[in-house]
């Protein structure tokens, strides 16, 4: 059993990317779909799914397909006109950025959770594009160094979608491990998470709107996925927060309105229009260094790429751990994997956390996974400092998750 699947749930919504990428006619897309043999499963409904009619199904997959494949242009325009020679794609998922970097002269390193990376590195592999894929937590600035560890010179790293996932405590870690990055190589980091609203464009041409909230949530509970993510807070407080952490923040164009968007000409002049205002509303994000910035205090906890400790033992039908150092990405499987080889035996958890310095989402879902199994109140949290009881309060887990 993969226990790095059962904790990052996201890989699968990952590899949407590239097919959209393809419908809108990428061919570095169709040749990533054909090496990796992914099956399409976006041109398959399941015949269950009665949350939206055919003709919305067909307009959200427009809409967002605009949206994709202009982020796309976006990140491409970019490189190009400013010259970067090295890319950190955070959260790379499945899109062929790797290929167009190759035949660019840009040196690019992927970095996503390690199953997505693995998969990915045999394409690159059998591609001969190289090492180019890491496995590694992006709330975690050892995994970002690491990635980087081959660049020389200014360095543009991107995120397009990982922030609809970051609650504000993993967005501060990302940002951390950014800003070392940025210390050492310089550059900038652009996402076009905060300012482009991939809702409107999937709504932008249904007729009933409502059904793709209802869609999205089913998904979010199936995927166990209980955290909307710092996309949805006031933008002016997360710029606020952004620059509280030593960042000058840019917002500029997402469209200029020159792309040659595939997608734009292929659909009825009616939509294509409200796509358009939606594409020059829309901004990007660029954050780099503030030179007054002179806080130099790292987040505790994110020196190595693994840093957990956990101590088991039963007592009856009770599984009790004591975990030291961080969950996140990396170290939440092997949780999981101590809780499935104790068997069906256990009835209740607890976990004594007074050395846990940090949890992730990823962390809290592997929890979360228990508590399905065992029941409401089964799982327990002991002596957790405030710092790891904030996380569970933002996120909401403490209202399943007793904190003792």
């Amino acid at each position: 059993m993969d226990y790095r699947t059962m904790v990052n749930p996201t890989y699968l919504t990952a590899k949407s990317t590239v097919f959209l990428l393809a419908i809108a006619g990428n061919e570095d897309a169709k040749r990533m779909i054909a090496g990796l043999g992914l099956e399409d499963s976006l041109s398959r409904r399941d015949p269950s799914d009665t949350l939206m009619s055919e003709a919305d199904a067909k307009a959200l997959m427009t809409g967002v397909a605009v949206a994709i494949e202009a982020r796309y242009a976006a990140l491409s325009r970019k490189l190009k006109k400013d010259g970067y020679k090295n890319l950190l794609d955070v959260a790379c998922g499945y899109t062929p950025r790797a290929i167009f970097c190759q035949n660019n002269g840009i040196a690019y390193a992927g970095l996503d959770v390690p199953v997505v990376a693995e998969e990915l590195q045999k394409f690159a592999d059998k591609e001969g594009i190289g090492k180019v894929y890491h496995g590694g937590d992006a709330t975690n600035a050892a995994s970002l160094n690491a990635a980087v560890g081959g660049f020389d010179g200014e360095v543009l790293i991107s995120s397009e979608g990982l922030l609809g996932y970051l609650s504000t405590s993993e967005f501060e870690q990302l940002l951390d491990g950014i800003r070392r990055i940025l210390e050492k190589h310089s550059g900038a980091f652009v996402t076009s998470d905060m300012g482009v609203d991939y809702e409107l464009f999937a709504t932008a041409n249904m007729s009933d709107p409502g059904a793709y909230d209802a869609s999205r949530k089913r998904t979010m509970e199936q995927s166990d996925i209980y955290n909307e993510g710092v996309v949805r807070m006031d933008h002016e407080k997360v710029k606020a927060f952004i620059e509280a952490r030593g960042f000058k923040v840019e917002i500029l164009p997402f469209y200029y309105g020159d792309e040659n968007l595939s997608m734009l000409q292929a659909i009825p002049e009616s939509w294509r229009e409200k796509y358009l205002d939606l594409l020059k509303n829309a901004r990007v994000w660029e954050l780099t260094l503030d030179p007054n910035y002179t806080q130099k205090a790292s987040v505790s906890g994110a020196e190595k790429i693994e840093n957990l400790t956990v101590d088991y033992k039963t007592i009856g039908d009770v599984l009790e751990m004591t975990v030291s150092g961080r969950i996140d990405t990396i170290s939440a499987p092997a949780i999981l994997k101590v809780f499935d080889e104790c068997g069906d035996g256990i009835s209740s958890v607890k976990v004594k956390a007074k050395e846990l310095e940090y949890i992730s989402s990823a962390g809290l879902r592997t929890m979360m996974i228990m508590v399905k199994k065992l029941g409401e109140g089964s799982v327990t949290v002991e002596g957790a400092s405030d710092d790891v009881k904030e996380i569970f309060a933002v996120t909401g887990f403490d209202g399943i998750i007793p904190l003792l």
